[in-house]
């Protein structure tokens, strides 16, 4: 019963992804002149906003989870630029003219009050699927470290509340997060992207939400909501001490520092991404 739920859920998401890159598809070609299409990361959402606003109104920002983006792109969808919050999924696309590094950021948790790190064994947090988005397997990695390396969170919870399987070398030097079947129960809960995660901490559905410093900075969140940082090895600021690999849907993913990277497919997509390096990206959070 379990494998023919999971298959179920499967053939649910590729079902709605399916549905999604066609009716965006059919809307982006068949409606007139198309302007410039820009998928963004809900992380880097206001930036992507900001430079469409910039160019008068011929840009077109859906926002959507990098790993979702990457799916649309693989089932024939044609964005000019995809604005990613994780360089390693470039990997999964086979055509694109160019990759412009935006800059570095953190990993942190926002909380609708002050919590000391050593409290979060006891909070309710809310997580983006890590087969849609980047942050989600990277906030399963930093709970996984607490759990063995600060023993705040019990890993047997873990595991079960969230249907993942981690497998440590026996070496120590990388571990295995399978997430492929991942699910919400207990004390954690799951939405797709970092944009409906928030959701539940403006709703009063979570305590702490795992997000990222320049989707604080841009909304403006620090002194509404209390910011957490997490253990420098987990804040992805820099490579992690441990080499993380996430399996995922879309396939085996190094969990390095998080680097946003603008994936330019046209060249009004340089257009777009010229513009994007205009700004001050630091008022963003981004840092080079």
């Amino acid at each position: 019963m379990w494998a023919m739920s999971q298959i179920v859920r499967f053939l649910l998401v590729a079902a709605a992804l399916a549905l999604v890159g066609t009716v965006m598809v059919y809307g982006i070609w068949h409606s007139g002149p198309r302007g410039i299409l820009v998928y963004a990361a809900p992380t880097l959402a206001v930036l992507a906003d900001e430079a469409a606003r910039q160019m008068g109104g011929k840009v077109d920002v859906v926002v959507m989870g990098s790993m979702a983006a990457v799916r649309q792109v693989q089932m024939g969808a044609k964005p000019d630029v995809i604005l990613s919050v994780d360089a390693e999924l470039v990997k999964f696309l086979s055509s694109y003219r160019k990759v412009v590094d935006l800059g570095r950021f953190e990993l942190i948790l926002v909380c609708r009050k002050a919590l000391d790190l050593e409290e979060i064994g006891r909070a309710t947090i809310g997580l983006a699927d890590p087969n849609i988005a980047p942050i989600g397997y990277r906030a399963i990695a930093a709970l996984y470290w607490l759990s063995v390396r600060s023993n705040l969170i019990d890993l047997n919870e873990l595991e079960r509340s969230l249907s993942v399987k981690f497998v440590q070398d026996p070496d120590g030097g990388s571990v295995t997060m399978d997430v492929r079947h991942v699910s919400a129960s207990g004390r954690f809960k799951m939405r797709e992207d970092l944009a409906m995660v928030f959701t539940m901490l403006e709703n009063g559905s979570v305590d702490c939400v795992f997000a990222h410093t320049p989707f604080a900075i841009s909304r403006d969140l620090v002194g509404k909501y209390h910011v957490l940082r997490m253990p420098e090895e987990v804040s992805f600021a820099n490579d992690p001490p441990v080499r993380f690999k996430a399996i995922t849907m879309l396939g085996e993913i190094e969990v390095k520092r998080l680097t946003a990277v603008a994936i330019v497919f046209t060249e009004q997509g340089e257009e777009y991404v010229d513009r994007v390096l205009s700004l001050n990206l630091l008022k963003y959070g981004l840092m080079k």
